[in-house]
């Protein structure tokens, strides 16, 4: 079995580490090598029985590419929310698998809580906190906040979002009437990929707020409207990534084992 792992970031070096530890042939083409991995040309990915990618892709090489060169019996695997609608059967979208999904909603809240006490003169104890959206992502990032002692509000577009977010102990708001939730918060997490926090609703924001968007394109915050304001905002992409790559990377290799019918990997 041989696995050629293409870009990607650090947590594809992990899982080239992951893969070899455990005994399987991996090339890695389009970036750094460690001494796991082998690194492979292009003509390589035509005899790989798995090739792992981000989509879109993180390399100088485009998915096209890749099928053009793949093996009629070798296996796409493609990670990230950008799995393409290409109608080939070798590709396989790994973001589908719903437990990988919920781990990775688990390791990005992890690492938000993180980049907020590292930025703050406040303990998230007794700390007023706002998280918008009930996704996988603001679901993991409540239950954290109200595990640490945080006083959280969620905001949610769904009568049944807010329900779920008073069974987990926080208090509900309305996202679309978001503007009266801001006032008191001092840290704001969005997970809503749409503009749910303008400048209009900016204005109501406390002058020592913290806001942090952790939602993917078109994102949720004017982060220039906020700046404007003199507020702390900024987004916090692909942060299983950068704030926990081997545990992220682990997360990828179980969900390629459960593929294979293997249970977890490691």
């Amino acid at each position: 079995m041989e696995t050629i792992i293409i870009g990607g970031d650090a947590r594809f070096e992990y899982l080239a580490r992951l893969l070899s530890e455990r005994g399987d042939a991996v090339g890695v083409y389009g970036r750094e090598v460690g001494p796991w991995a082998r690194a492979v040309g292009a003509v390589a990915l035509g005899r790989a029985d798995t090739i792992v990618m981000n989509c879109p892709p993180r390399a100088d090489v485009t998915l096209a590419d890749v099928l053009a060169l793949a093996s009629d019996g070798g296996r796409i695997v493609t990670c990230g929310p950008g799995h393409p609608d290409a109608g080939d059967r070798r590709i396989v979208d790994l973001w589908a698998d719903e437990t990988l999904q919920r781990e990775n909603a688990q390791l990005t809240a992890e690492g938000a809580l993180a980049s907020a006490m590292r930025a703050s003169t406040r303990a998230l104890a007794g700390m007023s906190c706002l998280v918008i959206g009930w996704g996988r992502i603001g679901r993991a990032l409540t239950e954290r906040l109200v595990a640490l002692g945080a006083k959280v509000a969620v905001a949610s577009r769904t009568a049944a979002g807010r329900n779920r977010a008073v069974e987990r102990g926080a208090e509900a708001a309305d996202t679309l009437r978001i503007a009266d939730a801001l006032p008191g918060r001092k840290l704001i997490f969005n997970t809503a990929p749409a503009m749910v926090l303008d400048a209009e609703a900016l204005a109501r924001a406390d002058a020592d707020a913290m806001l942090i968007d952790l939602a993917s394109p078109p994102f949720g915050i004017d982060l220039r409207a906020a700046w404007n304001r003199g507020l702390r905002a900024w987004r916090e992409p692909g942060l299983p990534g950068r704030y926990c790559p081997q545990s992220a990377a682990k997360a990828i290799l179980n969900a390629m084992d459960r593929l294979d019918g293997r249970g977890a990997g490691v």
